[in-house]
């Protein structure tokens, strides 16, 4: 780190002064659309909502397959040894492995272009970013990662150092796009009933290319680094991807949750612009690159399969500056979230990683306005007497390693702080800004909520559980208005000069009779259809769920009937889980301090005492809503410790 610093301080006095004349002339080029976006409104899209990785990766794959010109690939973390498909019965073929589709369609004349994060500067952070560089090598493929030394020297911004390019796009043959909060990479691929567990024998074919019959047996799904859980062990070693790191036997995995859209149309070039943007704006010190022009190149004609909105209006929003894009300063994702936000009017769904938002100080501040402007649309509709509702899922904790009590768990206890102050816990925040308004504490819960994901499984002989990590960043407005990308609810995302995010804004056209709050009100097709899903799903009423299944309706979100019961969902499990497992599940309202959390640890589940009791009350576990902790170490978390500028920077808001 104190390299960065230092090269950027030599770089700073000479290059600001020019960087800043640029940057204005840039911005007053720069033609604006809705949001301050770069890319306008579009009309007539093909779209389709992907949840969970097994729909995003298979939709991915046969993309990535039918492409006959070109691929653009943006990610965060890509690992290639991914397995984009895998069989309801397990994996049995490398074919659908990411690094030989590449290669194959490198082979086959296919010019594939990879815009990768370099993780060199986290320290303590290794992507594989270098092993995927190596291991993708073809004269077609074309892949670079950013920011390098040079970055820092020609822009002169310290910050560089602590960045990222967050976002996930791919387009295939300028002719479809994805984005979304999927990364293609190891623990990502899922399905909607998150299991825990993958003991199983490797199919016997899987050192081949086509797949065969498996007579009906049960195969491996996550193979090698695939199967992970952060919590039990952190980052391992990418040059051996195909090997275990977790024991199988013993050791559960960690589920992710997460959303993406694929979509054909005018948007598509928009994706295409920002892709170019970027790569076209990488230094000349680095290897050298072809550039790429705009315009159509033919190819495949690509087409949706069973598409959830047509004739939609869409609109890519993103996070960019001089840093990541050489492009002047664009928040168009957070201006988008506060006015659909403000003009909600009955009930907004927000799923997302982190929910960090208004938290004023004097050097240790979170400057993005997503709480405040929740609060005040919550305020309004508490002194007009209107029915209207919020509804948060968000991780039961930050995916970091470490523990509670020392400094291992820094970046955990950091997180945390920010996540449980914004909600409840701190004096600006979300809670507070309410009672500050009027609304009375204890009728808070008629118009918010916010809560967690959790489910147990069986791992040879025992019960196990653990929480379902959201990972996904979705903003659904009244059922009509969806935005869904790789933007968390931070300043990171938000701001525009710091991470790089993409994110699509899909307004219905296509409306249907519906209900809000009891009384008759038009859906759109794609937003109703997700968020019911998101809905279904977390409750365990999709057709593949096995799980106790309960009778509540998904279609009204904005009824007291409906969040009213979901919040008697979510409290009943959450006391269900502390009973079965006891100290095992930590996260807890009761839990205000070390004190309290040593003793809590003591308390024996009645999976020890009691098996075939924990057994009979596991049975009447609901879905997966539990209630998210808020209150948790409230008197134990402090604000992080003014360590250094790269410090503040890294804890308040981490990607």
């Amino acid at each position: 780190m104190a390299y960065w610093v230092i090269l950027t301080s030599i770089a700073a006095s000479s290059v600001l002064a020019l960087g800043a004349l640029f940057y204005f002339w840039r911005g007053d080029k720069k033609s604006k659309h809705r949001y301050g976006s770069f890319a306008p409104v579009r009309e007539q899209a093909v779209v389709k909502w992907l949840v969970d990785g097994k729909d995003h990766m298979s939709a991915i794959a046969d993309a990535i397959e039918n492409a006959s010109k070109e691929i653009l690939i943006i990610d965060h973390i890509l690992n290639p040894h991914i397995f984009m498909k895998r069989p309801d019965n397990g994996v049995d073929s490398n074919y659908w492995r990411l690094d030989l589709m590449l290669l194959r369609k490198a082979e086959a004349g296919v010019k594939i272009y990879i815009l990768l994060f370099d993780d060199a500067k986290l320290v303590g952070f290794n992507l594989g970013v270098s092993f995927t560089m190596k291991t993708l090598v073809h004269k077609n493929i074309h892949i670079h990662s950013h920011p390098t030394v040079l970055t820092a020297i020609t822009h002169g911004l310290p910050g560089i150092g602590l960045w990222s390019h967050h976002e996930k796009v791919l387009v295939a043959d300028r002719a479809i796009a994805f984005v979304g909060g999927i990364d293609l990479c190891f623990g990502r691929w899922g399905i909607h009933s998150h299991p825990l567990t993958d003991n199983y024998p490797l199919h016997p074919s899987l050192g081949s290319e086509q797949s065969s019959d498996n007579g009906g047996l049960r195969y491996r799904r996550w193979i090698g680094r695939d199967y992970r859980n952060s919590f039990i062990r952190g980052f391992s070693d990418y040059t051996r991807p195909l090997e275990d790191h977790l024991e199988r036997d013993t050791e559960h995995r960690l589920p992710y949750h997460d959303v993406s859209v694929t979509f054909t149309g005018q948007a598509v070039q928009d994706a295409v612009e920002h892709f170019i943007q970027r790569y076209n704006s990488l230094e000349k010190g680095l290897a050298s690159h072809p550039k790429l022009s705009r315009g159509a190149i033919g190819g495949h004609d690509h087409t949706i399969t069973d598409p959830t909105g047509a004739g939609v209006k869409v609109q890519l929003v993103r996070s960019v500056s001089q840093w990541s894009a050489r492009q002047p300063l664009e928040h168009s994702i957070y201006d988008a979230y506060l006015s659909l936000i403000s003009s909600a009017k009955h009930f907004i769904y927000i799923e997302n990683q982190f929910f960090i938002s208004s938290q004023p100080g004097l050097l240790i501040k979170v400057n993005n306005n997503v709480i405040e402007t929740l609060a005040e649309r919550i305020t309004r509709a508490h002194k007009n007497n209107e029915n209207f509702h919020v509804i948060v899922v968000m991780p039961l904790k930050p995916e970091f390693a470490g523990n509670w009590e020392d400094d291992s768990g820094y970046d955990l206890k950091a997180v945390s702080y920010w996540n449980y102050s914004t909600v409840q816990t701190g004096k600006n925040s979300l809670y507070n800004r309410l009672m500050a308004s009027g609304v009375p504490k204890e009728k808070i819960p008629q118009y918010f909520s916010i809560y967690g994901l959790r489910k147990y499984d069986r791992l040879g002989d025992k019960v196990v559980t653990e929480t379902i990590y959201v990972h996904s960043k979705v903003l659904i407005v009244d059922d009509r208005v969806s935005v869904i990308g790789s933007a968390n609810i931070n300043d990171r995302s938000m701001m525009g000069k710091r991470d790089s995010e993409m994110c699509l804004i899909i307004e219905d056209t296509q409306m249907e009779p519906g209900t809000m709050n009891g009384g008759e009100f038009e859906v759109g097709k794609f937003s109703h259809s997700l968020r019911c899903h998101l809905f279904r799903e977390h409750l365990t009423l999709l057709d593949e769920e096995k799980y106790f299944a309960s009778d509540i309706k998904v279609e009204d979100p904005a009824s007291p009937s409906f969040f009213t019961k979901l919040q008697e969902i979510a409290s009943a499990n959450t006391d269900i889980y502390k009973k079965v497992f006891g100290g095992k599940v930590e996260l807890n309202n009761d839990v205000h301090n070390l004190e309290d959390l040593a003793q809590w640890r003591q308390v024996p589940g009645l999976i020890e005492t009691d098996v075939a009791a924990a057994e009979k009350e596991l049975e009447n576990i609901v879905g997966n809503f539990v209630v998210n902790p808020t209150l948790f170490l409230k008197d134990y978390l402090k604000p992080p410790k003014l360590r250094s500028i790269i410090g503040i920077y890294q804890d308040i808001d981490v990607s």
